[in-house]
């Protein structure tokens, strides 16, 4: 059967103006903690405490499947852990330690010659200034093509508006009936 706990603390209830103060004192009443279950169960441990600014603080216990995978794992990693020279023969033994030095030097080359070719500058392409030339002049051509266009595209515009201006000649005028003043100025000279 499960574990089963129950906690009981000092209540103290006030519902505000409907209750008198001197009746709310004597409700108060004092309770004991009283806790069910197996005290001869081994008591759990919390995992991780946490606690709050307000004071507060929550436990937080893992569950039975958790602490299982848990003993699982550290037997696994003593049974790794637990290699006893003495009892090996001499191949496994050699070969073993041997293993061991080939991949930490391995890994060791691998990272300094790495860095070793970044200060060199060995990891730049050799030819990096043709790269760039080349797509700097794809570039050139392709807005100098795109301007040709452009222009000749604006040369048969104005080219057909020419044409259709010559053919058709428009003259502009009033319509409707309009009046037409013609008024002259004279200036006279004042004497000084």
């Amino acid at each position: 059967m499960a574990e089963l706990s129950l906690f009981v603390t000092n209540a103290n209830v006030s519902l505000g103006q409907t209750m008198e103060p001197e009746k709310s004192s004597s409700v108060v009443k004092d309770f004991e903690s009283v806790e069910l279950g197996n005290p001869a169960k081994k008591q759990k441990t919390p995992r991780r405490t946490i606690y709050f600014a307000s004071g507060e603080m929550m436990e937080e216990f893992s569950t039975d499947e958790e602490e299982e995978e848990d003993e699982e794992e550290r037997r696994k990693q003593n049974a790794m852990n637990t290699i006893d020279p003495s009892k090996l023969t001499w191949g496994p033994y050699f070969w073993f330690h041997m293993w061991r030095v080939a991949t930490s030097t391995i890994s060791v080359c691998d990272y300094l010659g790495e860095r070793m070719a970044s200060v060199l500058g060995i990891t730049t392409p050799k030819y990096q200034y043709a790269i760039d030339e080349y797509y700097r002049m794809k570039k050139e051509e392709e807005e100098a093509e795109e301007e040709d266009r452009l222009s000749e595209e604006a040369q048969r515009r104005f080219d057909n508006r020419q044409r259709d201006e010559e053919q058709n000649p428009t003259v502009e005028q009033p319509e409707g009936k309009s009046s037409f003043v013609n008024m002259s100025f004279e200036v006279e000279q004042e004497s000084s």
